[in-house]
């Protein structure tokens, strides 16, 4: 398969990625093409299954808004299996994904997605403002430095680059237990007691399959949603959809024994199934509040090309 250059315009109908023989492309880091898909890859074949699909309201939210900026023509950085991309194209939208991971996107093409690019989002091969706008759908917390790929998901742009970002209310402990939101400070009380314990009994089965687990590690990822939007506010900021989650105890644990998260993919299969068994021994010790459904707020971000390229 050919690897599409930066001068080129759009993407031909087919995965295009760099030479398997001779690694990335002039230009790009190999380790940073690679390495990161390889998680995404091992979760590709239950990642649609562990996930819930994006509600109408919010599609809608994210339509209406490209469509009021005149966006026909979309680049998605991070589109995995097509879970926006599709309906966006099913809208009417000419969308061509991005992603590093091949697994990912070979879903994504199965689905009717044909303009996909293997590459990563902080080298984007296309030239300027190919596109009317890139977007991003949950990425940054996924970003050790969102910073570097939105000024390059700006540079191939003509509007801007949107972002669906997703809010989650109130008081979170990291805990594949807990749905509802904590009614005290999730530092303090029973809660954090409870949650403390757990993650002391996930380190010692980490440490004797002789994983290094750092169990809080995700719910700090997540903080980048919000955190992004604060250090480099974005021009336009709109609520889609708020929603109620109902989701069983049992079909988050499921998913973590899955491996269906890219932190515990790489996780031996004994050790995941130990954790599960242990995860659920404690279900019947959980507060009331943690069994509730919980509630999550969507907004789309957008920041225009010319914030991000420091033009205006």
């Amino acid at each position: 398969m050919g690897f599409i250059e930066k001068d080129t315009a759009t993407a031909p109908n087919k995965i295009n990625k760099p030479d398997a023989e001779n690694g990335a492309p002039s230009g790009m880091d190999d380790s940073k093409t690679r390495t990161p898909g390889t998680t995404f890859d091992r979760i590709a074949n239950v990642y649609d299954e562990t996930r819930r699909a994006l509600d109408v309201e919010t599609l809608n939210g994210l339509k209406r808004m490209l469509s009021e900026h005149g966006c026909r023509s979309i680049l998605e950085i991070g589109v995995g299996t097509g879970r926006v991309a599709v309906p966006l194209l099913k809208n009417g939208h000419d969308v061509t994904g991005l992603d590093i991971s091949l697994k990912m996107m070979e879903k994504a093409m199965a689905k009717g997605l044909e303009n996909l690019v293997l590459a990563s989002g902080v080298e984007i091969p296309f030239r300027d403002k190919v596109f009317d706008a890139t977007m991003m759908a949950h990425v940054f917390h996924l970003l050790d430095d969102p910073l570097p790929v939105m000024r390059e998901a700006a540079r191939v742009s003509r509007v801007g680059v949107f972002a669906l970002v997703m809010i989650r209310p109130g008081n979170r402990i990291w805990s594949p237990f807990f749905g509802g939101e904590s009614p005290s400070n999730p530092g303090e009380g029973e809660a954090a007691k409870f949650a403390a314990e757990m993650r002391s009994r996930f380190r010692i089965i980490a440490e004797k399959y002789r994983y290094d687990w750092k169990p809080s590690r995700g719910l700090h990822n997540w903080g980048r949603e919000l955190e992004i939007l604060k250090t480099h506010p974005p021009d336009e900021l709109r609520t889609v959809s708020e929603i109620t989650v109902n989701e069983d105890v049992e079909g988050r644990i499921a998913r973590f024994e899955k491996g269906a998260y890219s932190s515990t993919s790489s996780m031996p299969e004994a050790m995941r199934q130990e954790i599960a068994g242990v995860m659920r021994a404690a279900v019947p010790s959980l507060p009331q509040w943690a069994l509730q459904p919980r509630k999550e707020t969507y907004q789309v971000a957008l920041w225009r090309s010319s914030t991000l390229l420091g033009c205006g």
